[in-house]
């Protein structure tokens, strides 16, 4: 029986600068070699099957997670554009709401001026009346101040 030498290692940092690979990769690798990640004592042939994906390797999990990517990708894209056109009817209501509240501020000044001006007629009336009530006085009641 041949005794395969083994490496140990003391932290998965470690396990990754020998590998020189990522913690995703790594995790990939020992998935699709049967290797518990957790594990720190290796022999050399687990070493050098880290190093490399096998070559059977089923990888239709990464394209379903591509397709899923893609789809993910397709539906952000699409609410992307609907918040664009959401932004656009908000600035278009906007727009409006301004044009409506000038136009409502215009009549108010309008109606003010009216009122002031109806203010004004309604007392040229009054002193209109009050003239011609002098005039029909005679001269011994407008002396008298009665």
């Amino acid at each position: 029986m041949s005794e395969q030498t083994t490496t140990t290692f003391e932290t998965l940092s470690d396990i990754l600068k020998h590998l020189d690979i990522s913690k995703a990769t790594y995790y990939r690798r020992a998935k699709a070699w049967n290797i518990n990640p957790s594990q720190r004592e290796f022999t050399k042939e687990n070493l050098n099957n880290l190093e490399s994906m096998p070559d059977n390797f089923d990888n239709t999990q990464s394209d379903n997670e591509s397709e899923s990517i893609k789809a993910l990708s397709e539906q952000l894209k699409t609410k992307d554009d609907q918040i664009e056109r959401l932004h656009k009817l908000l600035d278009q209501q906007q727009s409006l709401s301004l044009d409506l509240q000038r136009k409502l501020d215009v009549k108010d000044q309008q109606y003010l001026e009216v009122s002031d001006t109806s203010q004004y007629v309604s007392e040229i009336d009054e002193l209109q009346e009050q003239l011609q009530e002098e005039k029909n006085k005679g001269l011994f009641a407008r002396l008298c101040g009665k």
